[in-house]
């Protein structure tokens, strides 16, 4: 039988596994997805039709490029980490639901072996 010290040694081996080749991977997908061209043209084509609409429906132009502004920052990766941690989550709730993910890898792994 496995003490509590040696499964704390396990999880953490767990972690850091989980770590080392999960956010990488993140990453890496994140970092293709920002700087592929075509998401870009598409992107720009989204950020001026925005800004059209919003002329053409009776808004002055400062206010247009100013919401546009804002628009266009919704698309940054930034600001999308931002929004997950504005939700009403704090950093505690989100390092809960991280760990309980982690634990979850660790049972299913155990169950594996």
């Amino acid at each position: 039988m496995v003490d509590d010290h040696e499964m704390d040694v396990e999880q953490l081996k767990e972690v850091m596994s989980v770590i080392s080749t999960e956010i990488p991977k993140l990453l890496d997908a994140v970092n293709k997805q920002l700087s592929n061209p075509e998401n870009a043209r598409k992107m720009g084509e989204v950020v001026a039709l925005f800004y059209k609409q919003m002329v053409e429906s009776g808004m002055g132009q400062k206010e247009a490029f100013a919401l546009t502004e804002k628009f266009m920052s919704s698309f940054s990766l930034g600001s999308m980490i931002g929004q997950v941690f504005s939700h009403g989550k704090t950093k505690d709730d989100i390092d809960e639901m991280v760990e309980e993910r982690i634990k979850e890898r660790i049972r299913k792994k155990l169950d594996d072996d």
